[in-house]
Parts: structure tokens; sequence; C-alpha cells
């Protein structure tokens, strides 16, 4: 990404080294296409589709996403419960086309809150 940045008088490009997430579309259904369309256009992203008959979980998480994205009829229930276990900060994304529903899972996990940073949590993700 190339940033026009002014310092003083004079003008001039400037690199910006922000990291792209890294987006994988795991299946291969056309909502997922569709989204891939949509997404790669964005270039704070670094998109990648991953046939789940071509890769496994471990070649999943090879990839090192930052997030996962999937038809939540096309996998196993226990997949996003595995994933969150597994890889602490990613975030899953399941979408579920019949119902228009998009469902986030984070991995972000928290240990020993008081019961007002409990209540700030749920009011943050709400």
């Amino acid at each position: 990404m190339i940033d026009i940045v002014k310092r003083d008088w004079i003008w001039y490009p400037e690199i910006s080294m922000k990291k792209k997430l890294r987006v994988i579309l795991y299946g291969n259904t056309i909502i997922l296409a569709g989204i891939h369309l949509s997404l790669a256009a964005n270039p704070s992203l670094e998109v990648q589709a991953l046939d789940p008959s071509q890769g496994s979980e471990p070649d999943l998480l090879a990839l090192r996403p930052d997030v996962i994205i999937f038809d939540t009829h096309s996998i196993q229930p226990e997949f996003h419960f595995n994933l969150i276990q597994r890889c602490s900060g990613l975030q899953l994304i399941g979408i579920d086309p019949d119902k228009a529903q998009v469902l986030v899972w984070s991995g972000q996990q928290l240990s020993e809150l008081t019961s007002q940073e409990l209540v700030e949590v749920i009011q943050k993700n709400r």
C-alpha cells in the first residue's frame, strides 16, 4: 500500500508496512466463491481458497490464517471448536446461507476476569 505523505513542504510517496490479514475461504460452495470475489478486491486482505477435499485441517493451519470463512453446511459440527482450541487469536466466520446469517467465533482467550471485566467483554461483543 502506498500513501502520499506531506512533510513540511515536500509531498512524497511512503510505503505502508501494514500487514495484510490472511483470509482463508475453506470450502467450495457458491456462497464462498461470491465472498472470495468480493474480498479479493480489498487491498488490506490476502484471500485464498482451500477446498477441504484437497487439504486437511493441518494443511489449513499451515497457511497461518488470521481469519477462516466457511459455509456452515459444508463442514462437520466440531470443525470450528477444534480450530478455536488449537489457535489463539484465530477468527472463524461461518456463513449460513439458508438463514442469511454470519456467525463469528473468536479464538480470544481470557482468564481470571472480574465480574466487571466479563460485563465489558459481553458489551463489547454485543
